[in-house]
């Protein structure tokens, strides 16, 4: 990953938890190279559900810069899994509902993602394309974070990534596309929302169906 995540960890001590030595080994098979990582994986894989992964995370003691450590490890699971699991969106959803770092973090996580797509393989680009549609179609995260894409400049790869990006997000009611799009309009980002209206109709709509088509027409008038 980016610059972004350089020298996360403080010297602040973490809350000492006991795992399961099966954990843990699989812990270090993914690179969980410092007892706070190793702490967030082992509670990502351990929990329940995602409102139990909330609570357990809470009682860490995870503070100031480590935070940002708890979406480090669930996008990079997110992100690895063999089939898309929501459970890690979920995660990221209630710890970006939970305070505005969490928000920030998973922006600056976006944008180092987004301005590296060549280096992912299938299965990370089909989670990262399922995570942000998920994160941008509930509202988590604004479409302001595609703000770093030149739309004009954009390769094949990348063509494909942003049409199966946007087909998705346009995947939901009439008034949740209003809102989505919508939250782009008071703000200064022309270069941004010039670059989707001409990406929608110039790359998206010839391959839409009927309904689809309904769907972005009601996206492109909130410009």
């Amino acid at each position: 990953v980016g610059a972004a995540w350089t020298g996360l960890e403080d010297e602040r001590k973490v809350k000492q938890v006991q795992f399961d030595s099966k954990l843990l080994a699989l812990a270090k098979k993914n690179h969980m190279n410092t007892e706070v990582r190793r702490n967030v994986f082992c509670v990502l894989m351990s929990s329940g559900d995602y409102e139990h992964c909330f609570e357990k995370m809470m009682k860490l003691n995870v503070k100031d810069k480590q935070e940002r450590e708890i979406i480090y490890v669930a996008v990079l699971c997110a992100l690895k899994c063999k089939t898309y699991n929501p459970y890690y969106t979920n995660v990221i959803k209630k710890f970006c509902e939970h305070s505005k770092n969490y928000q920030i973090t998973m922006r600056f996580s976006i944008w180092d993602r987004l301005k590296d797509l060549k280096s992912l393989n299938a299965t990370k680009t089909r989670n990262f394309i399922l995570l942000l549609s998920s994160l941008i179609s509930s509202k988590t995260i604004s479409m302001s974070a595609l703000k770093i894409v030149n739309f004009a400049e954009i390769g094949s790869d990348e063509v494909d990534f942003f049409k199966d990006l946007f087909r998705k997000i346009l995947n939901v009611s009439e008034v949740v596309i209003t809102e989505i799009f919508g939250r782009l309009q008071p703000l200064p980002l022309d270069n941004l929302k010039n670059g989707i209206k001409v990406f929608l109709k110039h790359f998206l709509k010839p391959e839409l169906g009927a309904e689809e088509k309904k769907n972005l027409k009601i996206a492109l008038k909130c410009f």
